[in-house]
């Protein structure tokens, strides 16, 4: 899954990307509003960690634009901004958690953690298709209870592909939710990665490519994809 932070204190929003990424999602950070604005313009996320004290365009204006145009990204403010009424006003805008500065990081992941769950209406970290379960928070897959050993990136698609079961989705939608700017994935990869997990989780997926579109998920997960 992929994040979008935009937040001008860069040690903050280094500490931020790193433990994201060790989680597992793919980050982009920004420092300038309007710069984010523009992105989120032509970019999706499944999550959007957002300072209010920004340059360019404070993150307030973000959130109220966001929610004008009708979009229901996921939004975290994290805000130095701690009196009542300022969380009230974040959250009256649209903002699905409100974090005031000083903070733990763990707790910041936690309610990432949280946020993705209610947008994909998970009651917890797991996702279970026929045999599998993947755990989001651990980062681990099993098979019939059997740990199965894959990349992160595996993992990643895996996931994508499981939140959008029953749907045909493109190599570039997958590449896009799963690589940040820093660290690109080609539609060769994807193709890789989807051969790779057909061969680790052969019996165990229905994974149908779909000639000039892309992949397509089954929901029964009673038979390998051919």
């Amino acid at each position: 899954m992929r994040i979008l932070i935009i937040e001008d204190n860069p040690t903050l929003a280094d500490g931020l990307k790193q433990v994201l990424v060790q989680a597992g999602f793919a980050v982009d950070t920004l420092a300038d509003g309007a710069q984010g604005q523009a992105l989120l313009r032509q970019q999706l996320y499944d999550l959007l960690l957002l300072d209010l004290g920004l340059p360019g365009v404070d993150g307030r204006s973000i959130l109220k634009q966001l929610r004008q145009q009708g979009q229901d990204l996921p939004v975290l403010i994290i805000s130095a901004r701690d009196q009542l009424d300022q969380r009230i006003e974040g959250l009256d805008l649209g903002a699905d958690d409100y974090l005031c500065k000083p903070f733990e990081l763990e707790e910041v992941l936690a309610r990432v953690r949280a946020l993705l769950r209610r947008s994909q209406q998970q009651a917890n970290n797991l996702i279970r298709h026929g045999t599998l379960e993947l755990d989001t928070r651990a980062q681990t897959l099993s098979l019939d209870g059997v740990p199965v050993d894959l990349h992160r990136r595996e993992l990643a698609v895996l996931e994508y592909l499981l939140a959008n079961t029953g749907r045909v989705v493109s190599k570039e939608q997958i590449a896009e939710r799963i690589s940040s700017f820093d660290d690109d994935v080609s539609s060769t990869a994807i193709e890789t990665y989807v051969s790779r997990l057909r061969k680790k989780l052969k019996g165990a997926l229905t994974l149908k490519t779909i000639r000039g579109l892309g992949y397509l998920l089954e929901a029964d997960g009673s038979d390998a994809g051919r």
